[in-house]
């Protein structure tokens, strides 16, 4: 099992949110980024990059969740795939 630790929060709009969680099992670690709509919609990116595409391109993730339980167990249990990742280099997108 994961523990699965919140970075940041950086909010797009009042009710429309990017989140930066840690995951940490044994020695392994992944930075990954959740698209928070309205606390409904929850859109997981492995990296930066996928979440800009999908602010600016609108192309879909392949894995979302319409319940932030389901989106937690999904993090809990995931495999995880250490890469290189400066949680601090987030660039700035117009929505």
């Amino acid at each position: 099992m994961n523990k699965i630790t919140l970075i940041n929060v950086e909010y797009l709009r009042p009710k429309r949110s990017v989140e930066t969680y840690e995951l940490k099992s044994k020695d392994e670690k992944e930075i990954c980024y959740i698209y928070n709509f309205e606390g409904k919609y929850f859109r997981y990116f492995k990296s930066v990059q996928s979440l800009f595409n999908y602010l600016k391109e609108r192309i879909e993730p392949k894995i979302s969740f319409k319940e932030k339980t389901e989106l937690h167990d999904y993090l809990r249990y995931k495999n995880i795939i250490t890469k290189n990742t400066n949680i601090n280099q987030m660039l700035e997108v117009e929505v």
